[in-house]
């Protein structure tokens, strides 16, 4: 049984809050809110515009909208967690009064993405974000209490039925109810958090329904607990799979508990399996992101519940008023975090096979790697099978970009693989002519080869070209060197080009380049080479572009291959 407390038992009791609010564990936590009152504290509180709502459907943009409908969720959550932390400051309460009142009148709590259309009136529609704005007012409910208005209690539990719970006990279809990736965990933990605390009396009875949605969003996961969305996924659906298990079985006196589940076991572990380099450096492939914020809190919480197979990693205050704005995670960021424990040694020398998931992880002291097999359509898919990840001193050299701006093109198959985050030609595999890997799941890796030193597999019919008779890739890892290499019957008339995505301009040398301290070298019948500067966007960037380069290696008619080495 868990060492962990209940979450509600918790945030209940007022000598927990005081300890958040004296003890010196709880300083960096203190010090962010102050900070982040400063931006939140005064600032107007935006209108959601018409215009800006409809900008998603004209154009694709999301940004415009979405910044003000974050800000308004950010507001909620210093403002609550300051008024809960100092409640002798009536400016705090006053002002998440303010924020509540302006949430609680929105035409809608979904995001334009999520919707059909910006001409059907439909308020009452359930998304991620609407589901969560549910929660967070059952949890400021919880938290607050009878310190609000109760005007504002009363529009927080009016609203939350009207829009979140009646919906969802109407017995409507919603498609991601049987989904096998975050929208489920998220949509439904949301759910069964705002029934919690508004609806307590049927809580129980509606437990087969939420944990359905569960077994689905699980299901998403193969045995290897890797989730192939990436490692910004994995906390976002895992982490408020967690918020639901934990109070599920505390609603449930132990009667369920998905943490014996051997399979959430796994996935407990994937964070420190993909987190590469230097305690920052992670995974990437899909929609994931180059570097980690470990998440103290939510790691604290598996330890307490898995013990040692799960490792303490070096973390700071995560930014729990950023982004999105995901209120249920950050109050058990703070809720969960345990001042006992500290950081566990690194450990040198690691190999993950994720069989299921199609990676291969190598981890040492000079170096992290990462491979992948795979097909291309998995969530948040890119075209990438055979793609690779090098990483040392705390960055990737060899990379993926990552997720790119989210746009309605973004989302739409037709257009996504056209975005060089998502299209094969981004990532390190070859071209061949005009030949690029192909959207589907049959678009896949076959013949996967695992083993301690070497991974292989065949990925011809990752592009679906009857010209490509035939393409193997191995990859061989010694304590100072990575090698690829490549062998295929290429038949078609333009050359076949090695492509290698690098974040640092390479300089070429004989027979290669030398790239972040690191000596690559070539062989193979190569007819010349080329640096390829690009431009890139990335998710929440402001629309910001970046550079990177990509190394090519035009081969001569006829070659059948060619290898690189990577020497540390």
């Amino acid at each position: 049984m868990s060492v962990n407390r209940p979450f509600f038992e918790t945030v209940r009791d007022p000598a927990f809050w005081e300890t958040v609010r004296t003890s010196p564990s709880y300083a960096p936590l203190r010090e962010y809110l102050l900070e982040k009152w400063k931006t939140y504290g005064d600032c107007v509180i935006p209108a959601l515009k018409f215009s800006d709502y409809r900008t998603f459907f004209d154009s694709g943009e999301r940004d415009t909208y979405e910044n003000s409908y974050y800000l308004r969720r950010r507001t909620l959550i210093v403002a609550s967690l300051l008024a809960v932390i100092y409640p002798d400051v009536p400016e705090y309460l006053t002002r998440l009064e303010d924020a509540i009142f302006a949430v609680a009148c929105e035409y809608s709590w979904c995001l334009p993405a999520h919707v059909g259309n910006c001409t059907t009136d439909d308020p009452v529609a359930l998304d991620l974000f609407a589901c969560e704005t549910g929660s967070a007012f059952g949890e400021i409910s919880v938290l607050l209490g009878g310190r609000l208005s109760p005007l504002i209690r009363s529009l927080m539990k009016r609203e939350t039925e009207r829009r979140i719970i009646n919906p969802y006990l109407s017995g409507k279809k919603y498609w991601w109810l049987s989904a096998r990736h975050n929208w489920s965990s998220v949509c439904v933990s949301a759910i069964a958090t705002a029934v919690y605390c508004f609806r307590p009396e049927i809580f129980l009875q509606t437990l087969p329904r939420f944990r359905y949605s569960m077994d689905c969003f699980l299901s998403g996961y193969g045995d290897d607990g890797f989730c192939l969305e990436g490692i910004d996924y994995w906390w976002y659906g895992f982490g408020y799979f967690l918020c639901y298990a934990e109070m599920e079985r505390y609603a449930t006196e132990g009667k369920y508990d998905y943490f014996k589940d051997p399979k959430v076991r796994k996935i407990a572990a994937y964070q420190q399996k993909v987190i590469i380099n230097e305690g920052k450096v992670t995974v990437s492939f899909s929609d994931g992101s180059r570097t980690a914020e470990v998440f103290p809190g939510l790691m604290h919480f598996l330890r307490n519940e898995y013990g040692e197979e799960i490792e303490l990693l070096p973390s700071s205050l995560p930014g729990i008023a950023e982004g999105c704005a995901r209120y249920s995670l950050a109050t058990r960021e703070i809720a969960w975090f345990d001042p006992a424990l500290g950081v566990d040694p690194v450990r040198a020398n690691t190999v993950y096979r994720a069989e299921d998931a199609g990676w291969w992880i190598v981890k040492n002291p000079a170096y992290g790697f990462a491979a992948k097999a795979g097909n291309n359509d998995e969530p948040h898919n890119h075209n990438d099978v055979g793609s690779f990840i090098v990483a040392k001193d705390g960055k990737q050299i060899f990379g993926d970009v990552g997720a790119g701006l989210y746009t309605r093109q973004y989302f739409r198959n037709e257009t996504r693989y056209g975005i060089i985050n998502c299209s094969s030609l981004g990532h390190s595999v070859p071209y061949f002519g005009d030949s690029v890997q192909k959207f589907g799941k049959q678009y896949c890796a076959e013949n996967v080869k695992y083993g301690e030193k070497t991974f292989s597999f065949d990925l011809a019919a990752a592009y679906g070209d009857e010209r490509l008779a035939s393409f193997s890739r191995c990859f061989a890892v010694s304590p100072d060197s990575v090698t690829v290499s490549d062998r295929f019957d290429w038949r078609g008339e333009a050359p076949a080009v090695e492509r290698f995505m690098l974040f640092e301009e390479p300089t070429l040398i004989d027979g290669g380049f030398t790239v972040g301290g690191l000596t690559c070298r070539l062989e193979g019948k190569i007819d010349k080479t080329s640096v390829v500067p690009f431009a890139y966007e990335l998710h929440h960037a402001g629309g910001k572009t970046r550079g990177a380069w990509f190394f090519d290696a035009e081969l001569q008619k006829g070659a059948d291959g060619c290898t690189l080495t990577i020497e540390f």
